[in-house]
């Protein structure tokens, strides 16, 4: 059976191995999603002479994930299935692992459509072109046009002023939030005070808009691979107009323009988010499904 152990700082070039040599890089498996939230979802890692590992999870939502590693190079699955009961679900499985099991008659699979990832073309959204990007165009020029802005690489001196922004855009939020969703904001704040701690180990970038001196908009991003970046934080001020769509367009314009993919992470099954998130018109979806052991 899989032998789970904390997962710890030391794991971080161990696990980041079993990620690079993924086929395809998922923004959720990545060592800066997984520590960053450490707090709020506590992880287990299993290892073994396999070319992958699996994570449990401890938290709100427990439960086993994975795999992470080269899945087209496992040469034995039935020993790697071997480790589960019937009974047992997988979450959060990649759709390629899906493909290369889904002829095993003791396998249940499942989409998890709130789970899949946004994959956009980085050159479409910083042209902007064509009628399918009409209204994300026109609400760029408007803040561009409407107002005394300017735009700054993040660097670790900005960190306070960014949580301080941090702080008044969550309580403006928090005023319209049930509980729960208040919770999940105080979770995302820890999420990313870790992430500034440690900015250079996890090799993070970001940008900033600037209004009369004032932040109003930022991104903080990270490299996934050559050709992928993920956005892990993207917050603005909706009451300049144009403001989410502006902070999207210079970041990838200013900093992001050698990528060609741009993951904008999952919807979580929340209606505003996937409306938000289709409007951008992906290019695909890394799909993710649930393995149910029969």
């Amino acid at each position: 059976m899989l032998n789970f152990r904390k997962l710890t700082w030391q794991d971080k070039d161990i696990y980041t191995g079993y990620f690079q040599s993924s086929p395809v890089h998922y923004a959720e498996y990545s060592f800066v999603c997984l520590w960053s939230w450490q707090h709020s979802y506590p992880l287990e890692i299993a290892q073994s002479d396999s070319p992958i590992c699996w994570l449990r999870s401890n938290g709100p939502f427990p439960g086993i994930f994975g795999p992470s590693g080269n899945w087209d190079a496992v040469t034995d699955w039935d020993r790697e299935l071997s480790n589960f009961n019937a009974g047992d679900v997988i979450y959060d499985v990649p759709a390629k692992v899906m493909e290369l099991l889904s002829t095993r008659k003791n396998l249940r699979f499942t989409e998890d459509r709130d789970q899949h990832e946004y994959v956009y073309s980085v050159k479409d959204l910083i042209a902007l072109k064509g009628k399918a990007f009409a209204h994300k165009r026109n609400r760029v020029r408007a803040f561009l046009d409407g107002y005394e802005w300017d735009y700054y690489p993040i660097t670790p001196a900005d960190f306070d002023e960014i949580m301080s922004f941090q702080e008044k855009w969550r309580a403006h939020r928090m005023l319209t939030m049930n509980q729960d969703e208040a919770a999940s904001l105080s979770d995302e704040d820890i999420a990313i005070q870790t992430a500034f701690k440690n900015w250079e180990e996890f090799g993070l970038m970001g940008g900033m808009l600037k209004v009369d001196g004032e932040i109003i908009a930022y991104t903080i991003a990270e490299e996934l691979d050559a050709e992928n970046i993920d956005i892990r934080y993207e917050k603005a001020v909706p009451e300049y107009a144009g403001s989410y769509q502006a902070i999207n367009y210079m970041f990838l314009r200013e900093q992001g323009s050698k990528y060609t993919w741009v993951n904008r992470e999952e919807d979580m099954g929340e209606p505003g988010l996937r409306e938000a998130k289709m409007s951008y018109n992906p290019a695909f979806m890394l799909e993710k499904y649930q393995m149910e052991i029969l």
